[in-house]
């Protein structure tokens, strides 16, 4: 998937209330009212969204063992740029188009400061991503938040399925199995227990 086959509206568009972006029983994306957001288009269709403004994402990231519960909660606010791929059409009704005013909030001069934000996010991802999805669509959610590494955060979501890697954890869930690496353990959970394929966690 190559950031050519996208671009960017002209319109920079604003929430009009608190918006759930995505949910599920273990996690939830949200971002609060009068975020900014700019579309991202691919033959003429809304793909998704640059976010900026409050954002927020929780996940829960904790593997239930013989030996206990381990691992913490993921916890994330930023009111730095965010990516979202996929499902963008169901958010439409949501967002209407932001004001001078309103983008002044932000830290922007005029909508061309944002959208140039907005493309060096979208320019980054691509040049790096090394994952794809039948003919070029995605499947499901792609979320990428900044850190403080030149490395994003990257949650990818479908169904009940879930993949986050941040710098220091890797987590993997689907329906009857879990997988949580951090820098002191990598736990293997499933429906008849759990299995440690290396050192638990202190």
């Amino acid at each position: 998937m190559m950031w050519k086959e996208y671009e960017l509206s002209d319109t920079v568009l604003k929430a009009n209330e608190d918006v759930t972006l995505w949910e599920r029983e273990n996690g939830i994306v949200k971002i609060d009212k009068s975020t900014l957001a700019i579309p991202i288009e691919r033959d003429g269709k809304l793909e998704g969204y640059v976010f900026q403004g409050n954002g927020k994402l929780l996940l829960d990231t904790i593997v239930e063992t013989e030996r206990g519960a381990i691992g913490k909660p993921v916890e994330k606010e930023t009111n730095k740029p965010f990516l979202m791929l996929g499902d963008a059409e169901k958010i439409q009704q949501q967002l209407k188009t932001a004001t001078k005013e309103e983008l002044s909030k932000i830290g922007y001069a005029h909508e061309q400061e944002f959208k140039a934000k907005a493309r060096e996010l979208c320019e980054r991802f691509f040049r790096k991503a090394h994952w794809c999805s039948c003919n070029n669509k995605v499947n499901g959610y792609v979320f990428i938040f900044p850190n403080e590494t030149d490395r994003p955060d990257i949650l990818l979501a479908k169904d009940s399925s879930i993949v986050y890697k941040s710098t220091d954890t890797v987590f993997l869930s689907s329906k009857n199995r879990v997988i949580l690496k951090t820098p002191n353990c990598c736990i293997l959970s499933h429906q008849k227990g759990a299995l440690t394929v290396e050192k638990i966690c202190l």
